[in-house]
């Protein structure tokens, strides 16, 4: 949308109003002047009036072809005119005739009204001149011998200075209502480039807007050989402002954050001269800052500092203080690249790798992390080839318990046969699907298979543990997650005590009450839940007594280091086995690749184990096998 655009529609839509206003009202003085045309007109034939009843007979079926034509086609503009030229005619016809009793005069001054009304401003003031000169030849030159009655001087003077007051009131107030008009439609067209161009919360530049500024300061910096700064900021923990304070109180955190960085880029010692334009909103809580006219690539880095310091010690809005900060990315023209939308594209990268490594902090755009974006397009590219052509298969490892050696839970693993993957693990590519949003549909899969395949170990082959699917944090903010669980049990007649859902300890957020909701629903469900990869994220101990935990599942880490020459990270698994023991939760420990680990977590009290030491990851049919051959024995 441009500008020219929005001031063409806007002049259109009133330009419609306008028309609707002079159609109906040509209509309305057409038809009440043909009937008065022909009751005047009859009556002056009557009275023997032969040429004044015939220019009046005449001109009201002029009219009323006028009206026909006008409600056929409806083309305002052309009745008016000829609508004008009969009030005219009419106007002269009383002039030139007196009319009944010489009381034309009285007649003239209504109608010569109406013909200004019917009109715009500047065809009116043509309509009035047309009617003053000829009016003044008529009265006040030998042109007066076409006359058929005669005015004394003053009623001939009293005549032209009536009619020229009345004519210049109407004028008057035509040119107000023009003028009402072009108001009312700058006002239009200033209400709709703001829309257009800037945010309806923060009144800043929106994308468009900038993309536009963009381009300009990148042409003037082309010829005047200036480097330019962008930085892309995208506000951390953001969302959890909105989940747990309401929008509101996001609206209020953007606005209050907009304002503060435009003070922050308009530093005392005038590194930086940005103008208003500088800042823009892009989309939800992601800001851009344009920085002209830089000397060095590091005055964009000091700019960055500056706004991180705006989230010291958190960000507070309304007395209330939101762990909220900032990931910045920096990508400097010409050094980078000397095209505008590359520029935004590399400062976005650079963003997402500021938030890759540990958030609150900035960082430039290199090549590096440019790779790594191409690799994170790759595996995305190859997510959604594997969905489209189904190439994720599921592996399956054994679950043993400690007590017997028994296999009492099978974990489904996510494998995929896609050659743009190849050599890329679940490790690698999971993030990348959430990211993008298709870790749901990917989730969504190995449910069903997972599923599907424990029923058929259920009904074929006896086996009475449980089926382990580790499931995205992603899915602990959807609330159709436990509506789709349910479903799932209910279309292949599991018991619910049979599934045991995975998710990874850091996917748990403090105080998210969404989080809660939903593990809550799916232990309502009856599914046993697993804390995966416990003792790496940042649940407090006194935390787990809120989460409908069933199972605690031991890092490999640290069943590695169990005799590691590092103290607390050896002593963690009997932590983490104490802990489930004040809590009454299940003890699982991955990674147990050594005879001397599976011993050890035996000696003290660990329930179930798995690891390389037991079994590796297996196909369906060496699955089957394995378990065939635990019942023979």
């Amino acid at each position: 949308m441009s500008q020219t655009h929005d001031t063409t529609t806007g002049q259109k839509e009133m330009m419609q109003v306008r028309h609707r206003r002079r159609f109906t009202l040509c209509q309305i003085l057409t038809l009440i002047g043909v009937l008065f045309l022909f009751a005047l007109g009859s009556l002056s034939l009557y009275n023997q009036a032969f040429l004044l009843g015939s220019i009046l007979i005449s001109s009201a079926l002029v009219g009323l072809i006028n009206l026909y034509l006008l409600r056929r086609t409806g083309n305002v503009e052309r009745a008016a005119i000829v609508l004008s030229g009969i009030l005219f005619v009419l106007c002269m016809s009383l002039l030139i005739t007196g009319g009944k009793d010489n009381t034309g005069m009285l007649w003239i001054y209504p109608i010569a009204a109406i013909n200004l009304f019917i009109n715009r401003f500047w065809p009116a003031v043509v309509v009035f001149c047309i009617f003053s000169i000829t009016s003044i030849l008529l009265l006040f030159t030998p042109l007066s011998s076409l006359l058929m009655t005669s005015y004394t001087l003053v009623e001939a003077i009293r005549f032209i200075l009536t009619t020229l007051a009345l004519n210049l009131i109407c004028l008057a107030a035509l040119r107000s209502e023009e003028q009402s008009y072009e108001t009312i439609i700058k006002l239009h067209d200033d209400d709709i480039r703001q829309m257009a161009f800037y945010d309806t919360l923060t009144g800043l530049p929106n994308r468009w807007n900038f993309k536009t500024n963009l381009q300009r300061v990148i042409d003037r910096a082309t010829k005047d050989k200036q480097k330019v700064g962008l930085l892309y900021i995208d506000l951390d923990n953001f969302k959890q402002v909105n989940d747990q304070y309401g929008h509101e109180m996001g609206d209020k955190l953007l606005l209050k954050f907009s304002e503060e960085l435009w003070s922050e880029i308009r530093p005392s010692d005038h590194v930086l001269k940005p103008q208003e334009e500088s800042i823009a909103r892009l989309a939800g809580d992601e800001f851009v800052v344009l920085l002209p006219n830089i000397k060095d690539a590091f005055d964009a880095g000091t700019v960055a500092t500056r706004i991180l310091n705006i989230f010291d010690g958190g960000f507070e809005v309304d007395g209330i203080t939101h762990l909220t900060y900032a990931s910045i990315g920096i990508a400097v023209f010409p050094d980078d690249t000397a095209e505008p939308s590359e520029l935004l594209h590399y400062a976005d990268t650079a963003m997402y790798d500021a938030k890759q490594n540990g958030r609150n902090c900035f960082r430039f755009f290199t090549q590096e992390i440019a790779e790594t974006i191409k690799q994170r397009q790759k595996i995305e590219n190859g997510l959604r080839a594997s969905l489209e052509n189904h190439q994720f298969t599921l592996a399956f490892m054994p679950i043993f318990n400690c007590d017997n050696d028994d296999i009492v839970a099978i974990e489904a693993l996510l494998r995929c046969k896609a050659p743009e993957l190849e050599g890329i693990g679940p490790d690698q590519f999971i993030p990348v699907a959430e990211s993008t949003g298709l870790i749901k549909e990917i989730d969504l899969w190995v449910l069903e298979h997972a599923l599907q395949r424990l029923v058929v170990l259920q009904q074929q082959h006896n086996f009475t543990g449980k089926m382990c699917i580790n499931i995205s944090g992603v899915e602990l903010h959807n609330e159709n997650f436990p509506p789709l669980i349910k479903r799932l049990l209910e279309t292949h007649e599991i018991n619910p005590c049979s599934v045991e859902l995975e998710v990874t300890e850091t996917a748990l957020v403090a105080g998210d009450k969404t989080c809660l909701e939903t593990l809550n629903a799916l232990n309502e469900l009856g599914v046993s839940l697993a804390l995966d990869d416990f003792g790496t994220g940042y649940t407090a101990f006194s935390q787990l007594i809120h989460y409908p935990a069933d199972c605690l599942k031991i890092d490999r880490s640290f069943v590695n280091d169990l005799f590691s020459e590092k103290e607390p990270r050896s002593k963690m698994v009997l932590i983490i086995q104490n802990l489930a023991e004040l809590y009454g939760l299940r003890v699982i420990a991955e990674g147990v690749e050594t005879e001397e680990q599976l011993n050890y977590l035996k000696r003290h009290g660990c329930d179930w184990a798995q690891g390389y030491f037991l079994s590796r990851p297996l196909l369906w049919d060496d699955l089957l096998t394995k378990l065939d051959s635990q019942h023979c024995s």
